[in-house]
């Protein structure tokens, strides 16, 4: 089984260590190759845009593709924007940087695999989506009416893999995707927010990957299209 993770920030490092213990076959795409693995298993990718995915899946031509494929992409704020707290203080630029942080990637992950595929093909496509982009949830996600950007994004993302779980039922019914909300880790996303949080909520992503891995290993036909958590329970869309 081959593993093709994108991100390499706290969650994507982490799986790539846990895939490397356990022996399997797997390639780290991000900005930076993480310490203490085998630079041959890292792809740079260092933007998120069509002719970086392009290049990254080169290297599938005319090779086996991934039967796992994880996208931890994702983005709450930068050096120039915070999450709004107000509905003036959102932007169209800010707005349309997240969505494509948040919810096109595994748009262009469909894509490039859709192009690369055979009809009987069996692979698994998992974003890690959030609670915080649940319309069902809004209420008892305890974030309030805030980081309007951020949560419109992932309920993008959460539209966009019902709609491709959908599509690919016809074109490729052995491959399924699914979003997963992991929970709050204790990452850099989240560095300027701890004062805000309560630490015991935040989880060490070297105990997620072998969490997540474990449920998308176990994971069933019916429930492509699913929004899950780790223990593998639907969340509200």
């Amino acid at each position: 089984m081959g593993y093709l993770i994108l991100g390499s920030g706290g969650l994507g490092t982490a799986l790539a260590h846990e895939l490397a213990a356990r022996g399997e076959e797997w390639l780290l795409a991000g900005r930076q190759s993480p310490r203490g693995l085998d630079p041959t298993c890292y792809f740079p990718l260092q933007e998120v845009d069509p002719l970086s995915f392009e290049a990254l899946f080169t290297l599938y031509d005319g090779a086996s593709l991934p039967t796992v494929v994880i996208n931890t992409i994702g983005l709450l704020s930068d050096l120039n924007h915070m999450p709004e707290r107000r509905v003036e203080e959102v932007t169209p630029q800010w707005l349309g940087e997240s969505l494509q942080a948040n919810a096109w990637p595994h748009l262009a992950l469909g894509a490039c695999l859709s192009r690369l595929m055979p009809p009987d093909a069996r692979l698994w496509l998992c974003s890690l989506s959030d609670l915080a982009g649940s319309l069902g949830g809004f209420e008892s996600n305890g974030q309030g009416a805030s980081r309007y950007s951020y949560r419109m994004s992932k309920a993008a993302l959460n539209m966009g893999a019902r709609i491709l779980a959908a599509e690919w039922v016809d074109r490729f019914p052995g491959a399924g995707v699914i979003t997963v909300h992991p929970g709050l880790m204790n990452t850099p996303m989240q560095q300027p927010f701890k004062s805000e949080l309560d630490r015991t909520l935040l989880q060490d992503p070297t105990q997620v990957a072998p969490r997540l891995l474990d449920l998308i290993a176990g994971l069933t036909p019916a429930q492509s299209g699913s929004f899950l958590d780790l223990q593998g329970q639907s969340l509200p869309w």
